[in-house]
């Protein structure tokens, strides 16, 4: 195998784990500002799992479902009662949420509107003998408000998917991808009990080596259609073929099983951790419909808001004070790096800036343009002044050729953008378009900046959740191939934090392609992407996390070639439920 960690991965998409962690409804009015809810943040944490160790029956056959409670039961102790069929999803036996606090905006004289959106999602089903809610794949034709079995699913003509590898071992290990030539482009480093992942294709072929031998590979990998997680485990070596797990990896002839009882009681409960997680995927994707779990059981519901997008053309409208600019004030009031109490929204306070603003207050309508993944298109979210506010800033800075999210910092022919990065306290306009998205994503603004000591008090950190906004050009032929967003779990931190929320705004038309394409959206008209064409102003929000916690592998997206033409592209990721 020829090792070369320069070389780019040309036809996987790019890698994108930073390794750590029939009804039709009205549209729903919100008036941006309602009252934070005061609930404890921190949620139940796992069970204590080191009194059983989980065998390979339920990894080892998907669908036998009983033996997979057994082994569930065994290692958690959850008392199963009655008979278990996972057919049976639509009674009453539902789980109320779990509590969990939630940071929304607010103010002095806030009113709430969006009662049904607060409600629980109908999706959301208790897995029987479980504490635990899963997010169960909806019928096709309720996206289009007929009655479930009356229409039938298109599946996609793109055959992407997520891989991800983990490490069960407590010894760190280099993934590297095999390309067709036999080279082996370095995708990432995944520590002792983490794991990894990339943008893959059926076929694919994957290695883990030593990093300090990278010529020597000691596990490999073949992607499959529809299986998404693989794994290393060296204490459970396969005896003959027949007890071949395709998701395992293939050591190499005469690789002898390492002794269990060799590790420490901390590395045990880790090892046992990722068991009891194989055995969980295995009984959610049966449950579910077949989605594959990605997380790391037991993953927390998100905590921020998401909104619902129950049928295609679902629309909600939020009220905000953030009004958009009609006119630039110009460099020598607005360019100065602002303070955390400038950016503090004072509700008692004029709104800044208003002689440069439009009066009163701004609707916002978010339309559902794909219920799987969760995304929404939001037309006119900026202004023409405050685009080429923006545009000016972006070139008096040095834009950068694009990386991929792959932990190395390298750059990929699967992305030939170029960026570059706005801070909020660059100045007041950008100040105003952060808190804009924050009454947009239901969140409260000081979630999005450095938080002084008053504010938020139980929040787990003073950090801001998100990062600074990405500003992207592509010029023709210029593109990103479809890659997810979102980083796999680091362990079995029950919140797992990840990106979770893109509220990406596009500052030009595009004469021909620049699309945002998601290539794997389900729907029942067409075995082709989901287009958003680019336009001025106008912005979209997808989420890439499940109302149950689990990462959304339907968010594989791309940025298609610019045919005619360039394209400014703005991203503002949001992390769930903090920023690591």
């Amino acid at each position: 195998m020829k090792v070369n960690t320069y070389l780019l991965l040309p036809v996987v998409a790019t890698l994108c784990n930073v390794i750590f962690v029939h009804f039709c409804l009205p549209i729903q009015h919100v008036d941006g500002f309602d009252q934070q809810q005061s609930v404890s943040y921190v949620q139940q944490q796992r069970q204590d799992a080191s009194n059983g160790l989980l065998t390979n029956g339920c990894r080892d056959n998907n669908d036998n479902n009983e033996e997979c409670m057994i082994q569930l039961q065994a290692l958690e102790g959850v008392a199963i009662t009655g008979d278990f069929d996972v057919q049976n999803v639509d009674g009453d036996d539902f789980q109320a949420n779990a509590t969990f606090t939630t940071y929304a905006p607010y103010s002095d004289n806030s009113s709430e509107h969006d009662v049904d959106n607060n409600a629980k999602d109908p999706m959301l089903r208790k897995i029987p003998g479980l504490d635990f809610e899963a997010y169960v794949r909806a019928d096709i034709a309720t996206f289009y408000r007929k009655e479930p079995g009356t229409m039938v699913e298109r599946p996609p003509v793109f055959q992407g998917q997520a891989g991800k590898f983990v490490n069960m071992s407590p010894n760190p290990v280099a993934l590297y991808w095999v390309g067709p030539d036999g080279s082996a482009p370095i995708s990432s480093i995944i520590p002792a009990w983490g794991s990894g992942g990339t943008s893959t294709f059926p076929g694919h072929k994957f290695v883990f080596v030593d990093p300090k031998a990278p010529n020597d590979p000691f596990c490999t990998f073949s992607v499959i259609k529809g299986t998404s997680v693989y794994y290393y485990n060296p204490y459970a070596i396969p005896a003959n073929d027949e007890s071949f797990d395709p998701a395992r990896c293939v050591p190499p002839k005469g690789t002898v099983a390492r002794n269990l009882d060799e590790l420490s009681a901390e590395a045990k409960e880790k090892y046992r951790a990722h068991k009891f997680n194989f055995a969980f995927a295995s009984l959610y994707k049966n449950f579910t419909g077949g989605s594959e779990w990605l997380s790391m059981y037991p993953r927390n519901k998100p905590l921020h808001k998401m909104w619902r997008a129950d049928y295609f053309g679902q629309e909600h409208v939020v009220e905000t004070r953030e009004t958009q600019f009609h006119t630039d004030p110009g460099a020598e009031i607005t360019e100065h790096t602002l303070s955390i109490q400038d950016m503090r929204r004072n509700y008692a306070e004029p709104l800044p800036l208003a002689d440069y603003r439009h009066p009163g207050s701004l609707n916002l309508t978010i339309k559902a343009i794909s219920c799987a993944p969760r995304a929404f298109e939001i037309q006119n979210f900026l202004s023409d002044v405050e685009v080429d506010h923006i545009l000016n800033l972006v070139k008096k800075q040095s834009m950068q050729r694009s990386s991929t999210g792959d932990g190395t910092g390298g750059v990929s022919s699967t992305r030939t953008s170029r960026n570059t990065w706005i801070p909020r306290h660059k100045d007041m306009v950008l100040n105003s378009i952060y808190q804009r998205a924050a009454d947009a994503l239901r969140l409260d603004e000081a979630l999005l900046r450095r938080r002084e000591r008053d504010e938020l008090p139980d929040f787990p950190t003073k950090s801001a959740i998100n990062e600074d906004l990405q500003t992207v050009h592509y010029g023709v032929g210029q593109e990103y191939t479809a890659h997810h967003d979102f980083s796999f779990p680091l362990g079995n931190h029950p919140d797992s934090p990840s990106r979770s929320i893109n509220l990406c705004m596009y500052l030009n038309d595009v004469p021909a392609g620049g699309e945002t394409a998601f290539p794997r959206w389900r729907n029942g008209e067409t075995v082709d992407a989901i287009k958003v064409t680019p336009k001025k102003g106008k912005a979209i929000i997808f989420y890439m996390i499940n109302p149950d916690g689990n990462l959304d592998d339907l968010t594989q997206h791309a940025a298609m070639p610019v045919i005619e033409g360039e394209k400014y592209f703005v991203n503002l990721w949001i992390h769930d439920p903090i920023r690591t």
